[in-house]
């Protein structure tokens, strides 16, 4: 195995006095006996370059951007951007992990249906199928709704279906029980659509105070809106991190708030159909996947290549959903097969 670099050390020290630091005793300490699980994908459209969850790859020649005062190590591997992901709260980078995939697709729509379908079953439906009985098994969040490309119509998994949520009043709460989420997030009084980006994170945790299953939405509203973060020619990442600063704030609230939650095993992944590669900041074919949970053990399961690529051993897509599975502590058999990351599990 090579030796790391003497910037990656130090890192590496300072991440795992961090992990020290972030540590909050047992899990079983802050959790519920009965947990109802619920799944989160915040879909980052066009592909989000490594440089957020594998940021040690592109130290030795600063690569996007990449800066020993720009990264924050978090220990077990999980190297995190310190001005976005390393922002987020103490509890949300102690149950953190980066989940590289690889699907071998260039084009956008190819790779999101490798990510978000099995062939034309929809993996949202078929977790939402495997999770326990909900009002609302499958929901859609805001006008952006699924990106270009995946079935809007898939089939039915069991029985269950997804229902778009683009209006407060299709959440499910009573207006007195959503008022406080939403000042949570900022969002406007009056305002009735879910069309901006507090609104939405404020749909989404009303969503699962309201015992929604799976939580899907787009959480970018600036570039093109079929394709947000397709980031070309950008090598330096300054793009890149612009889209997703103002994505973090409300991230940091919402990821406290639902890791918090009495009764609830809330598990949030980030991801988009692929990552970015270098030079031309391009489309990868595949990407890394970053999850936050309650029995998520923070680390990596495995840097991205130089160029941006997943590496070279990385599994399908399909592991991915897996994974999550597995951290929401699904009963029964996995309708994706075995979690190929125990290692990332509490």
């Amino acid at each position: 195995m090579p030796s790391h670099s003497p910037m990656r050390r130090s890192l590496l020290k300072a991440g795992l006095a961090a992990a020290g630091a972030l540590a909050l005793g047992p899990v079983e300490a802050w959790a519920s006996p009965r947990e109802r699980p619920a799944l989160v994908v915040l879909w980052l459209n066009g592909g989000p370059a490594g440089l957020f969850n594998s940021a040690d790859t592109f130290l030795p020649h600063g690569a996007f951007g990449v800066t020993s005062a720009n990264v924050r190590a978090l220990g077990n591997g999980l190297y995190v951007d310190a001005g976005s992901l390393g922002t987020l709260h103490a509890v949300a980078l102690a149950h953190m992990a980066a989940i590289p995939f690889r699907h071998g697709l260039y084009s956008h729509n190819d790779a999101r249906v490798a990510v978000l379908q099995a062939g034309a079953r929809s993996q949202l439906l078929r977790m939402a199928a495997a999770l326990p009985a909900s009002p609302l098994p499958c929901a859609i969040v805001n006008r952006l709704g699924v990106p270009v490309g995946v079935a809007a119509d898939p089939p039915a998994e069991g029985g269950v279906v997804c229902r778009p949520v683009d209006r407060f009043a299709d959440v499910g709460l009573s207006a007195a029980g959503l008022d406080g989420i939403r000042h949570g997030y900022g969002v406007k009084p009056g305002r009735t659509m879910v069309d901006d980006l507090p609104g939405t994170f404020a749909a989404i945790e009303g969503l699962i105070q309201a015992d929604a299953g799976v939580v899907f939405a787009q959480a970018a509203f600036t570039g093109r809106e079929d394709r947000q973060f397709d980031t070309h020619h950008d090598d330096g990442g300054k793009l890149a991190r612009e889209i997703m600063a103002p994505i973090t704030p409300g991230l940091a609230v919402f990821l406290q708030r639902m890791l918090t939650m009495r009764g609830r095993n809330v598990v949030t992944v980030l991801t988009g159909e692929f990552s970015r590669t270098l030079p031309g900041a391009d489309h990868a074919k595949g990407g890394t996947a970053t999850v936050i949970g309650k029995y998520v053990r923070t680390g990596s399961a495995g840097r991205q290549l130089p160029d941006g690529s997943p590496p070279e051993d990385a599994a399908p897509a399909e592991a991915l959903w897996a994974y999550l599975a597995a951290a929401l502590r699904i009963e029964g058999a996995s309708p994706f097969g075995t979690n190929p990351h125990p290692q990332l599990l509490l």
